[in-house]
């Protein structure tokens, strides 16, 4: 008896996070859809990079899918065989572990990562098996969030447990879209997927905004034609910033580099640099 005893008491000892308390409150925003190919990843690393330069804002941003391609898109600014705890073990852990025990710091100015990793896939379906399986990304950012001023998560493309968590860790959802019927009807699902963590879940989540990503200037009618059936149904929703097909965000992210350290001047970071911005007001001022 007074074996076990001591084992719970250490177990209950464990708990206490080996961080101290920061001086801030991280604002949380997880970027979601359920469709792929939509430049979700593109906006999450690019928009962290705006509000860590230009905004001076300390922020982590959680590379959630077990694609890694956050990871990849910023190769060039992680060091070499970085020494962190992967992020599904956090979440999985049986002992309280913080999500800064998977943060690794970048060469580029107030942005850490939590680099990529594939074990997030397996870790899927091992939450289900859980107490408090939608509660663990949030827990494990308890006192994470104390230490940053935005938390950015790039969610998986799907409405899994991962993306589940994210939304109930987050403030703020983010929901890229590009012109094609089937990225709106999956921004409608996320949409969806919000009301009902808020209404079921009781988690009051906000839906900062649905930004409309590779919008080909070639296709004028069209896509005036799509993105005023954007606007009938989603509103003040929609942001008023878009994203525009550039090539050189895709040589930016073959380069393992923000568009802003890429090619400064190109129309692509000219996007990113609004969209930050519209996303800075809608946050802080």
């Amino acid at each position: 008896m007074r074996n076990l005893i001591s084992s719970g008491l250490k177990r209950l000892k464990r708990q206490d996070s080996k961080y101290p308390q920061g001086d801030k409150s991280a604002t949380v925003i997880a970027v979601a859809t359920v469709k792929g190919g939509v430049g979700k990843t593109t906006s999450t690393i690019n928009i962290a990079a705006a509000l860590a330069s230009t905004h001076q804002k300390r922020v982590l941003l959680i590379d959630l899918d077990a694609q890694g391609h956050c990871s990849t898109s910023l190769s060039a600014l992680v060091p070499d065989a970085p020494v962190y705890t992967p992020i599904s073990e956090v979440l999985l852990a049986d002992d309280q572990k913080q999500v800064l025990d998977s943060a690794v710091s970048t060469s580029y100015p107030n942005l850490d990562i939590t680099p990529a990793d594939s074990s997030l896939a397996e870790a899927e379906g091992l939450i289900s098996q859980k107490i408090g399986k939608e509660m663990l990304l949030r827990d494990a950012l308890a006192i994470t969030r104390t230490h940053y001023d935005v938390i950015l998560i790039d969610c998986p493309p799907n409405k899994g447990n991962l993306t589940l968590n994210a939304l109930l860790a987050a403030d703020y959802v983010l929901i890229p879209t590009d012109l094609s019927p089937l990225a709106v009807q999956g921004a409608d699902e996320l949409i969806d997927a919000v009301l009902t963590v808020n209404e079921r879940l009781h988690h009051k989540l906000d839906v900062l905004g649905v930004v409309l990503t590779r919008v080909d200037g070639r296709n004028v009618s069209l896509n005036d034609e799509i993105r005023k059936q954007i606007k009938d149904a989603w509103g003040d929703y929609v942001l008023s910033s878009e994203i525009g097909v550039n090539t050189q965000l895709s040589q930016a992210q073959h380069e393992g580099q923000p568009i802003f350290a890429f090619a400064p001047k190109s129309r692509g970071a000219a996007h990113y640099s609004a969209l930050a911005q519209e996303i800075y007001n809608r946050i802080f001022v």
